[in-house]
């Protein structure tokens, strides 16, 4: 464990365990339906794309050259699992768009650094065995921050299949757990939040680089630590000249969130098939 100095104003923007008593219960919701999706077929579970024990993932596809969806789900580098959020599926997967979620291993068994990599070899796998001509990457808390890295791999290389980042209540600057007890977990340095940390490297990205439409969504029911990352990552997303849209959900925590995803008719719903040509 680190000695990590608490720093009580962060601790209670950033660590929502005891926040939130009644997040058990909305996971075990979820869980329900992400079950009751599976058991219907049409899928596709526990392919492996890497050699790390949970480097497995789901496909819930829509026919050949489909648009995919990737969401990433979320917990803080070190809890839950892709399973939890199969539900999410079903409304993208009604209107032509595979969605694909990938596991992957959790701290402390590997570090966050190697938990992007495992997502990038997720994206790679999708990218060879389904060859999509559009990919959006979306994600949840620690899952936003996992996708929003794979969005900017492409800015940096210039050119790819993504077509859309969703970020949804995304964790977009590690440094500030540095002072909570989630750091006791995540075993970060500086400099590992600083290379893990989105909304960095967005701002070390030359002007030319080319970004992809982003939309970051928040709870209206959230921290100002979380709404303060979605914020800041929309505004510098725009300084980059992308188009880039900031939406507070009302009523919505940071766990309730997820039902919102998994609306058809939402914002977010919106934006995905929107990204996706659907």
């Amino acid at each position: 464990m680190l000695n990590t100095t608490i720093d009580e104003t962060l601790e209670a923007e950033f660590a929502l365990r005891q926040r939130h008593p009644e997040r058990e219960e909305v996971y075990d919701g979820h869980r329900q339906r992400s079950a009751a999706l599976r058991a219907r077929g049409n899928c596709l579970l526990d392919q492996r794309y890497g050699s790390g024990p949970r480097c497995l993932l789901d496909v819930f596809p829509a026919g050949d050259g489909a648009p995919v969806l990737l969401f990433i789900h979320g917990g803080y580098w070190r809890a839950l699992d892709k399973s939890d959020v199969s539900f999410i599926a079903e409304p993208f997967q009604r209107v032509g768009i595979s969605v694909v979620m990938p596991g992957y291993d959790l701290v402390p068994s590997v570090r966050v650094a190697d938990i992007v990599d495992q997502v990038r070899a997720a994206l790679g796998w999708v990218i060879k065995q389904n060859a999509p001509e559009r990919i959006v990457v979306a994600g949840h808390s620690a899952g936003g921050q996992l996708a929003a890295m794979l969005a900017l791999d492409q800015a940096e290389r210039g050119s790819g299949p993504i077509v859309g980042l969703v970020g949804i209540s995304g964790a977009f600057d590690l440094r500030p757990l540095l002072r909570t007890s989630i750091n006791d977990d995540l075993a970060l340095s500086l400099p590992d939040a600083e290379a893990a940390s989105p909304l960095l490297r967005l701002g070390e990205l030359p002007p030319t680089a080319r970004l992809v439409p982003l939309l970051a969504a928040v709870g209206g029911n959230e921290t100002p630590g979380f709404k303060r990352w979605t914020g800041d990552l929309v505004a510098g997303w725009s300084a980059h000249g992308a188009p880039a849209t900031s939406v507070e959900l009302a009523g919505c925590s940071h766990f309730t969130i997820l039902d919102a995803a998994a609306g058809e008719d939402g914002d977010i719903a919106r934006a995905v098939r929107d990204f996706a040509g659907r």
